[in-house]
């Protein structure tokens, strides 16, 4: 004898019971497939070489905080200001704490399946 009554199918209006995650068989949802996408290339692909985490190290040294002004979180990321990753001049560099990072790479440089926004 079952536990407890059967529960009905969360789809609008049917009156089937519920089998699979509250959905009866003709509702339920289709299985979720993986992204298809590249694997990821290494950061030492991507420019990111032993020179330029060497540099990212002295600047977050030189700049310990976050440098968007009234955050005060420690930095943790050195990002290009330009958003080209070629241009290492210091001047084009800053020091910011990983929510700002973030931040500007999902607005700016079209992180997280984000476009890219020209610069001004």
């Amino acid at each position: 004898m079952p536990n407890r009554a059967a529960r009905r199918c969360t789809a609008a209006g049917c009156p089937s019971d519920a089998a699979f995650g509250g959905r009866c068989a003709k509702h339920r949802h289709p299985a979720r497939k993986p992204k298809a996408s590249a694997p990821r290339p290494s950061s030492h692909a991507q420019g990111y070489t032993r020179k330029w985490r060497e540099l990212s190290e002295r600047i977050r040294a030189q700049r310990p905080w976050c440098e968007v002004p009234s955050c005060g979180a420690p930095s943790e990321h050195v990002d290009h200001i330009d958003g080209d990753k070629t241009n290492w001049a210091e001047s084009n560099l800053a020091a910011l704490c990983h929510s700002h990072h973030s931040q500007k790479t999902a607005k700016h440089d079209g992180g997280f399946g984000n476009p890219r926004t020209p610069r001004p």
